[in-house]
């Protein structure tokens, strides 16, 4: 014997397929798809699911610092920030990410801000000189005995050895007693 079809259920079964079309499309690249977001005016409905950026970056960047010790010698170059090597766990957890990403960020605006008159100026160039400053604190032994330091910002390819690294940046030499807590 043969069920007689549910109305309701046939209509629920409709809209859930219309809803996973429309999302499905809205997840597109090109943005001419966006058009569809339009049916949901709260932002809710239609979920955004595109994981990876329209421009990805192509490279990496790494703060180096070096320090000038009161009687006037300079320092090797140190690092002040790196990159983590990934590792499985890294897929749950893995909150290192959020400090490279702000790094990165603020380089790249320190880039753009490079062009500008007074670079010195810029909230990048402050928050930058700030972090060095910190690591300076927290990991550097002669830290005591310091008149300065100077941070180089350099842009690599990241696993790419085939590109030489780019210095962008080298920011003047910064009073320590100016830079402390």
């Amino acid at each position: 014997m043969r069920k007689k079809a549910d109305p309701v259920a046939g209509l629920i079964e409709v809209a859930v397929a219309g809803w996973l079309v429309v999302t499905l499309l809205s997840q597109h690249p090109n943005r001419a798809f966006d058009r569809l977001r339009a049916l949901d005016p709260i932002g809710l409905l239609i979920p955004n699911w595109r994981f990876f950026a329209p421009f990805p970056a192509r490279h990496d960047y790494h703060v180096l610092y070096r320090t000038l010790s009161v009687s006037g010698e300079q320092s090797e170059w140190k690092q002040a920030s790196s990159i983590t090597p990934r590792t499985w766990s890294h897929a749950a957890w893995f909150p290192k990410r959020r400090e490279e990403k702000g790094i990165f960020d603020l380089c790249v605006s320190l880039d753009s801000a490079e062009r500008l008159d007074e670079p010195e100026q810029s909230p990048a160039y402050c928050l930058l000189r700030d972090f060095v400053a910190r690591r300076i604190r927290e990991e550097d032994p002669v830290r005591d005995r310091l008149s300065g330091f100077q941070f180089l910002l350099v842009q690599y390819s990241g696993y790419d050895d085939s590109e030489p690294p780019e210095y962008i940046f080298a920011s003047p030499f910064i009073d320590a007693k100016d830079a402390s807590e």
